[in-house]
């Protein structure tokens, strides 16, 4: 066992009050790794105490979901939970420059609380709304003489589609672009190449100033496991799916940027193709926009995994499409693809955000040439015209692809790798005896 008490500090907005989006999903796998993460650390003589600090809000909160999080980490005293109050006067406002400052400063308090009971302290910051959080968790580190080091995860972009940096977020960003340009305890985790090559061009961050942090998926998770095509024909009849129509979906949270909209209206368009679009909760706006197009379709809200993946492997479900205008490090296609287990499911994508980073256009999947509804529609219609055999060869090929370069355990482990060496060279390893 190491003698260096190592704290590692992930602050989130989502994961336990808040658990229903892809980020809580990726705190959850870490902790779930803890134990090989452990492994690491002791390599470099040191004992990890894991903490998380979370925003809270009410959106999303589920107390049952709450109870299941507070059971499996919490309870055994291996993970400490740090609630932080939200700045916020309502939580559907936006972040304001305010806001992101006033999260920097609570951060930095939790950071000081963790540091009482340890030699060292790594700490994971991710989204713009934590961007302050790294100027406050370096300048406590500066008074209190605590050895430190940050990541900042590159989830939210720091352009926009027209090129433009946007506000509040871009003061919050801009700050931890200059420490992580001149201070060596900053560094960036970069979860795609979209979102590096961003921070290069916005903040001018050298190359040995970024780390590995891609996501991925577990893969073993009972949502990819093969069901009975009774069973996935029951599930969708009982949901008033058309059975004998070739459909196409989408899912994901129920705001515009997701680019719901476009999907819809691009299926009217193609024609010969039901849409279904699955959010997490009710969606008037779309229900509404909807109905104003006056084409078929069927929007559904708050179906498990069970049901995504019944839509996955329904023979006539020919393509998934995912139209957002600026993902930065989305797996949701790789999920489909894992979910219909390379049996003739396409997945859709458009040329902006890490999309191009996920699909080869006609190896692995479909790519639109632009993100507009003619575009989209176009390649809808590619997919409808495709014989089975070819889009069973390239869903084949982006299964391929998935196991390969999308595996949770594999991606951390190298993540934390990485964070851990840094994290080490930089302290000097003169924080607490070391073995």
């Amino acid at each position: 066992m190491g003698e260096h008490r190592l704290a590692v500090l992930i602050f989130t907005n989502e994961g336990f009050r808040q658990v229903d989006g892809g980020v809580a999903r990726v705190v959850h796998d870490i902790l779930d790794l803890r134990a090989e993460a452990a492994q690491l650390a002791h390599a470099h003589g040191a004992d990890v105490r894991w903490h998380i600090a979370e925003r809270a809000s009410n959106t999303g909160y589920d107390t049952d979901r709450w109870a299941y999080a507070e059971q499996r980490w919490l309870r055994d005293g291996d993970v400490q939970y740090h609630r932080m109050a939200d700045p916020r006067a309502h939580p559907w406002e936006m972040d304001h420059f305010e806001h992101c400052v006033a999260m920097g400063a609570a951060s930095g308090q939790v950071m000081l609380r963790v540091a009482e009971e340890a030699d060292s302290v790594l700490v994971l910051t991710g989204m713009s709304m934590f961007a302050m959080a790294t100027r406050f968790v370096v300048r406590a580190a500066d008074q209190f003489h605590i050895p430190a080091t940050v990541v900042h995860l590159t989830h939210n972009p720091v352009l926009n589609a027209g090129g433009d940096a946007e506000l509040p977020e871009t003061y919050a960003d801009s700050v931890m672009g200059h420490l992580a340009r001149h201070d060596e305890r900053v560094t960036v985790g970069w979860e795609s190449s979209w979102m590096r090559e961003q921070y290069q061009q916005v903040y001018g961050i050298p190359d040995d100033k970024f780390l590995f942090a891609y996501n991925g998926i577990r893969q073993d998770a009972p949502k990819f496991d093969r069901m009975d095509p009774a069973e996935v024909e029951a599930i969708l009849r009982s949901l008033g799916v058309p059975l004998a129509q070739e459909l196409v979906i989408s899912w994901g949270r129920g705001v515009p940027e997701k680019g719901f909209e476009l999907f819809l209206e691009a299926a009217k368009e193609a024609g010969d193709v039901f849409p279904v679009v699955l959010n997490p909760r009710p969606n008037p706006a779309l229900e509404e926009y909807h109905r104003s197009l006056g084409s078929p379709g069927l929007l559904l809200s708050g179906q498990d995994d069970r049901v995504l993946a019944a839509f996955c492997q329904w023979r006539l479900t020919l393509a998934a499409a995912f139209l957002s205008e600026r993902e930065s490090a989305s797996i949701t296609g790789n999920e489909a693809t894992l979910m219909n287990g390379g049996n003739g499911l396409v997945v859709i994508g458009v040329p902006a955000g890490v999309y191009p980073e996920l699909i080869d256009d006609g190896v692995d999947g479909v790519m639109a040439k632009e993100r507009t509804v003619a575009a989209v529609a176009d390649a809808l219609r590619s997919v409808v015209a495709m014989p089975l055999a070819e889009r069973a060869r390239m869903s084949a090929a982006a299964l391929e692809r998935t196991r390969r370069t999308r595996d949770y355990r594999t991606n951390w482990l190298r993540s934390f790798t990485g964070m851990l060496d840094r994290h080490f060279t930089v302290i000097g390893r003169s924080a607490g005896p070391l073995t």
